[in-house]
C-alpha cells in the first residue's frame, strides 16, 4: 500500500476541494523502468479508466493503472523541500534489478 504523510495528505485533500471541475481522483502514473529509473506523475483525473486500480486512502481517491500498482507498493508521498524546490515527493520502494539480463522485479515478488 502507498503511505501518504499527514501533511501531504492534507495538502492533497485541500487541493482536491478547491477543484471546480469534476474529479474522480488523483492519478499516479509511472514512466520508465526499474533499470533506468522511474518518473512519477501526479495529476487530477476527471474519470477513472477501466484499466485503473482505485484506492480510497483516508478520503483521497488514488487511481493508477493496474500494471503500475505493484511498483507503487510501499511508496511514500511526502511534502517538503528538496533541492530548493517545495512540493510533493514520491519515493518508490527499492526494487531488485538485474539490468544485464533485463530481469527487473520487486524485491517482495517471488518469480516462479
Amino acid at each position: 500500500m502507498i503511505e501518504i504523510e499527514a501533511q501531504a495528505l492534507q495538502q492533497l485533500i485541500t487541493l482536491r476541494q478547491q477543484l471546480t471541475q469534476p474529479c474522480a481522483g488523483l492519478r499516479i502514473v509511472l514512466d520508465g523502468d526499474t533499470c533506468r529509473g522511474w518518473r512519477v506523475s501526479l495529476a487530477w483525473s476527471a474519470l477513472a479508466r477501466p484499466e485503473d486500480h482505485v484506492v480510497d486512502y483516508q478520503g483521497l481517491v488514488l487511481l493508477a493503472p493496474i500494471a503500475h500498482w505493484p511498483y507503487l507498493q510501499g511508496a511514500k508521498v511526502q511534502a517538503g523541500d528538496r533541492d530548493g524546490q517545495r512540493g510533493l515527493w514520491v519515493e518508490l520502494q527499492a526494487l531488485a534489478c538485474h539490468c544485464d539480463n533485463q530481469v527487473c522485479a520487486s524485491t517482495s515478488t517471488t518469480r516462479r
